[in-house]
């Protein structure tokens, strides 16, 4: 056994400590575990992943009458009601390719299909269009569908703005975390949006504002209304936005991550969505998350509001919300933690710069940032796998 090996594994190490100390002890115990694990690591280059699992199934369409809210005291003989699918299930390689299948047609349709009309919603200088998209018919002869999306252009005080919560969901996308709507850049020319505006006079105010390329094209970001493909969730009439910093059911969510096993009235796919929103947001430098959707109806989470995502300048003090949570945390998703294992830099730059320099949604410092967080997340969960093993940590 190495050196680090018996550090990791010794009584006088994290682990001992780690389960008298409690408080705010035990955090730092498991920061310093986690470098611990940094500097025992090797080279990413050198290193064999034979344990990579299959992407979850995250997805839940059970209804729930709130999320995160107290449930009265069940039986004492009665189970936390957790998730009903058995863990294969959860796990299944085919639900998640099924699922990764249809957010890709769906991010293709956002980019490709016609659009009918626009219509303003909110502040003129917020820019944001309702759009009805039209897709491609599901059977042969029939009239394509009508669905309803939002649309960004490009606004001469921020030409590039579209780009960084294109990035998130590229990012998301790559992890196979499903709390974020499918995002799609196009370009459109400025006279085919104003024929899709119409005669209304605030929309045609915001023309003046677009940035127009040489070529009289606007770029655009559209985005679907939900995470997953048309369906209930889109038009989900139990929807509400609830603040990151100080929502009561964050403080629920956030107890059901710290319990190392599951309790009463715990709901995995909410946890699981909790700990993506937690993940994605680190690694993205996004420490000015203002909201999150909650669907009631579908007990799902969605983050539709991805602007300060990949700020130029991270300010280290602004993401401590997050990490500490992580910290916390003492149950993650295997697949999540697969994911991250797998996202080396390559594959961060095919998702994040996939035409080269002249394609790149972030500068190349956001990516360097990007493996340092990502190396920082999975010596972390090692440390806590370290401490608890591997079938208790990695849970959900």
């Amino acid at each position: 056994m190495s050196r680090c090996a018996r550090d990791l594994r010794a009584p006088g190490s994290a682990r001992g400590p780690l389960r008298r100390l409690g408080g705010a002890g035990a955090p730092r115990m498991l920061v310093a575990a986690a470098l611990l694990a940094v500097s025992c690591a090797r080279p990413s280059s050198e290193r064999s992943d034979g344990s990579v699992g299959a992407i979850a199934a995250l997805v839940d369409e059970e209804s729930a009458h709130a999320i995160g809210a107290p449930t009265a005291r069940p039986p004492a003989d009665a189970r936390p009601p957790v998730d009903a699918r058995s863990p294969a299930e959860q796990r299944s390689p085919l639900a998640s390719s099924a699922w990764a299948a249809g957010d890709a047609r769906v991010a293709r349709a956002l980019q490709r299909s016609p659009l009918r009309a626009l219509r303003l919603t909110g502040k003129v200088a917020d820019g944001r269009f309702e759009a009805t998209l039209l897709l491609g018919a599901p059977a042969e002869g029939a009239a394509p569908r009508e669905v309803k999306v939002k649309l960004a252009p490009a606004q001469k005080k921020a030409p590039l703005a579209f780009r960084r919560p294109l990035a998130f969901y590229r990012m998301a996308r790559a992890l196979g975390a499903q709390v974020v709507p499918a995002a799609a850049a196009r370009r459109f020319g400025i006279g085919e949006l104003a024929a899709l505006i119409g005669r209304e006079p605030n929309a045609r105010k915001l023309l003046r504002r677009l940035a127009v390329m040489n070529d009289g094209t606007v770029d655009a970001l559209v985005l679907a209304p939900a995470p997953g493909p048309p369906g209930p969730r889109w038009l989900s009439p139990r929807r509400r936005s609830v603040r990151f910093d100080d929502a009561p059911e964050l403080d629920v969510w956030a107890r059901w991550a710290r319990s190392p096993s599951p309790v009463r009235g715990e709901r995995a796919p909410i946890l699981r969505g909790y700990l993506e929103v937690l993940v994605l947001d680190y690694l993205a430098g996004n420490g000015l998350r203002k909201e999150i959707v909650i669907d009631v109806h579908a007990g799902a989470l969605s983050l539709e509001a991805n602007a300060s995502a990949f700020p130029l300048h991270v300010k280290a003090h602004e993401l401590d919300r997050q990490l500490g949570r992580l910290v916390e945390a003492a149950r993650f998703p295997r697949a999540l933690r697969d994911a991250l294992a797998r996202f080396g830099p390559e594959e961060a730059a095919a998702a994040l710069r996939p035409g080269g320099i002249e394609e790149e949604l972030v500068p190349p410092r956001a990516l360097v940032e990007l493996e340092e967080r990502r190396q920082a997340l999975l010596s972390l969960i090692a440390a806590k796998v370290a401490d608890r093993g591997e079938d208790a940590v990695l849970s959900l």
